[in-house]
Order: structure tokens, then C-alpha cells, then sequence
């Protein structure tokens, strides 16, 4: 038996463990830069404020309905989840992580469903404070049709193909399937294909026939055939991705470098924290596509003789990247870097014949700064290419303090 478990607006949820007097409140938590919501509380859905709904279009929202507005803060989200996460693979010996606020469970087909789930929902809240939704199957399709239920009933919840079930399939749009997107919706709609019922009692040859193997194996996992299993182990990541918009345009070249040694530092300790190393890095700056301007796309890519993840190293080369296609007419609104064609840090490697002392040492320390950053919060120690905090940087207004990853932001309780 599978099971999926969610956290419940988990953004807004880590929010109000330390705002409690945001209970009860709408709330909505911005992107980078404070720019569209990316997570709501029920209160403010219920006010009609949607997903990714641009913060200028619902002030006027925000001000009827008093909608608390809060920036993100995803160093605490990413601790939170690492806490609910923690919990489930002491409870359950098979746990996939699925997502920042997912994760699929394998439980014995002879457990107590309902006991079971009540029991880990309640575990959670009380250890983390964070409310979750959870819903079993036989497969992992119907344990996530499962997860929809629970949410709206606030129980733990049960979904399988028999026709017992029947009624709650009947009641599921086909959209809110896992892995049926906006163009596959609309083209089963035409094919009659309107709920959930009506994708399992489908055709499988004609599904694989008209689609792919993909929907065929979504239609079996609907009648009952587990075609998914977990993935317990993590699989390496293909890629490594530092990007963010700015919070004004930048047309200095030396400013432009100070915010691509950031992402360049950040990038390096990514692959370390991941025991990877990187042959080729791409570096990306662009101008606004919502002003007026004709877009500008500039890019480089770099390949390297030897796979690395030396802070130093990314960052002069990211540096060098960026000099050589800057364009002091151009504004520049979003920069990014890249490491692709990454290698296992552990794995034995080729040495180059030439290398000197200084840089055979350069890893010591990175040791030594990741070892700090990791005790006293990421950035505490970092190269002097990166600057200091100004103006360009993300703006967040509304954001929260790291209560959990930062020394300096602990709740204090002064007692009278």
C-alpha cells in the first residue's frame, strides 16, 4: 500500500509555527522579489486570489480583506521540510521525497489505513507544527487522488479502483490527475474522457495508441497495477542552477560581477553540499521582457579541462564570462550561472600534469568555509568578490527572520 502525505500550504504553515497571530488570517507568501504569490493560506484562496497572481493586480485585495502579505523565506521553508522529513523516515523504512512539501510512503497492505494516518498527521503537527493531509492507495496515482480528499475532508483518506470507490473517481476531474497537464485534459475532454472513472474504464491499447506509454501506465495505476515504485534513492542531479531577477536594472560592469561571484559562490557550494563536480558552466545575463525594450539574450559557455567545485575557480570564470559579452547599453534584469555535465566529486579522476601547490590546497579551504557557513548560516564567510548587501539583491520587504538556521533571529521570551 502506498501513501502520499502533504503538507498543507506549506509555505504560510512554516510561517504561522512562529506567527501564531496568524491563524485564521489570509495570507500570502511572494516569489523572489517580491513579485506574484506563490502560496496561499485557505483564507485568501477563498478570497479568490490565485496561483502566481502578480502582487500589483490584488492590492487592491490586499487592502479590503487586510491579506497579510509576507516575502519568502526560503531558508526556513528548507528546514522545515528537512524536519518533516526527518520524522516520516523514522516512522516508515521506505519514504521517497518526492518534493519540498511531498512524500510517497510503502506501507504493508495489512496496516490500519485510517489509524495509521491519523496517527503520522498528528505525530507531525506535534513535533514541527505543521499540518499535513495524507491519502493511501494500492498505487501511487490513486494514493495521490487520495491526498486531494484528505484535503477537503481533513482526514486521513482512502482511494482504490473497486467499485466501492467508484463514486469518489466519478468525482475527480480528469485535470487533477497526477501527470495530466493542461494539453492532455483538454484533448481527453474531446475524447470523453471527463473524470477520473472515465480514464480507468478507458481502453489501455487505445490510450498508448493515441498517447503514449506514459498515459497507459496512468490508466493501469487507476484500475489498481502498480506501474510506479518508490525511488529510495536519490538520484544525482543532472544539473545545478543559480538564477534570480534583480530588483533594478544594473548596467555596471562591476556590479554585474559582484552579483555573478554570489551566484557563483553559491553555485560551488551547491555541488559540494551534492558531491558533485561540474565540466561545463554556463553563464546567462538578460534584460527586462516586460519593458519596452528590444530583448537582449546574452550567454557563454564554458568547458572545462577538468571537472571542479572550487568556489574560486567558478567564480573567475563566471566573472570572465561575464565580461566578455557585457554591453554597457543594455540594462540587465536577470543574470543566472549553470553547471551541467556534472561528475561524482568521489570518483577517481585524471590528474593534470601541471597543477601548483596553491591550487592542490584551494579545497582545504572550501572545507573550511563550508564547515563555518554551515555552523553560523551560509554567507557568513565568503569571497570578497562577492561584496556586501545592496541595492540590486532581491528585494523582500515582508520577509520573516530564519528562526530556525540563524543564530541571531531565535525568538526571545523575556518573562516579567
Amino acid at each position: 500500500m502506498f501513501a502520499l502525505i502533504d503538507c498543507n500550504n506549506f509555505f504560510v504553515s512554516c510561517e504561522r509555527v512562529f506567527r501564531p497571530d496568524l491563524e485564521n488570517k489570509p495570507v500570502i507568501v511572494l516569489s523572489n522579489n517580491d513579485g506574484c504569490a506563490i502560496a496561499r493560506s485557505n483564507e485568501a484562496k477563498l478570497l479568490g486570489i490565485p496561483m502566481g497572481a502578480p502582487l500589483f493586480e490584488i492590492r487592491h485585495l490586499v487592502k479590503a480583506y487586510d491579506i497579510q502579505v509576507l516575502s519568502c523565506n526560503f531558508e526556513l521553508y528548507g528546514d522545515m521540510s528537512r524536519r518533516v522529513m526527518n520524522i516520516l523516515q523514522q516512522e516508515c523504512e521506505k519514504v521517497e521525497v518526492y518534493s519540498v512539501d511531498e512524500a510517497f510512503l510503502e506501507f504493508n497492505d495489512s496496516i490500519n489505513w485510517a489509524e495509521e494516518g491519523d496517527r503520522l498527521r498528528k505525530h507531525i503537527l506535534q513535533c514541527t507544527g505543521i499540518p499535513t493531509s495524507i491519502g493511501f492507495g494500492p498505487t501511487k496515482t490513486l494514493a495521490k487522488l487520495a491526498n486531494l480528499e484528505s484535503k477537503v475532508r481533513g482526514i486521513s483518506c482512502y482511494i482504490d479502483h473497486t467499485k466501492a470507490y467508484h463514486d469518489n473517481l466519478k468525482a475527480i476531474p480528469v485535470a487533477k490527475i497526477w501527470g495530466i497537464g493542461t494539453r492532455l485534459n483538454k484533448s481527453l475532454k474531446e475524447h470523453g474522457v471527463y473524470t477520473a472513472y472515465d480514464l480507468m474504464t478507458t481502453d489501455p491499447a487505445w490510450a498508448r495508441r493515441k498517447y503514449n506509454v506514459i498515459v497507459e501506465r496512468t490508466l493501469r495505476e487507476l484500475g489498481g497495477i502498480s506501474c510506479l515504485s518508490l525511488s529510495l534513492i536519490q538520484e544525482s542531479k543532472k544539473s545545478i542552477q543559480i538564477t534570480r531577477s534583480l530588483s533594478e536594472p544594473v548596467q555596471d560592469l562591476e556590479t554585474l560581477k559582484q552579483i555573478i561571484a554570489r551566484y557563483g559562490f553559491r553555485l560551488a557550494h551547491k555541488l559540494r553540499a551534492s558531491s558533485q563536480k561540474t565540466m561545463t558552466i554556463w553563464v546567462y545575463a538578460r534584460n527586462s521582457r516586460y519593458r519596452s525594450e528590444k530583448p537582449v539574450f546574452h550567454q557563454q559557455t564554458i568547458v572545462l579541462a577538468a571537472p571542479t567545485n572550487d568556489t574560486t575557480s567558478i567564480i573567475t570564470l563566471a566573472q570572465q564570462a561575464v565580461e566578455s559579452f557585457f554591453d554597457p547599453t543594455v540594462a540587465y534584469h536577470k543574470l543566472g550561472i549553470m553547471a551541467i555535465d556534472l561528475r561524482d566529486a568521489n570518483a577517481p579522476s585524471a590528474k593534470e600534469l601541471f597543477v601548483s601547490v596553491n591550487q592542490s590546497r584551494k579545497p582545504d579551504i572550501d572545507k573550511v568555509m563550508d564547515s563555518i557557513n554551515q555552523r553560523f548560516g551560509l554567507g557568513t564567510v565568503r569571497p570578497l568578490s562577492c561584496g556586501q548587501s545592496v541595492g540590486w539583491m532581491n528585494k523582500r520587504d515582508h520577509k520573516t527572520p530564519a528562526y530556525t538556521t540563524n543564530w541571531k533571529t531565535l525568538v526571545e521570551v523575556k518573562a516579567k
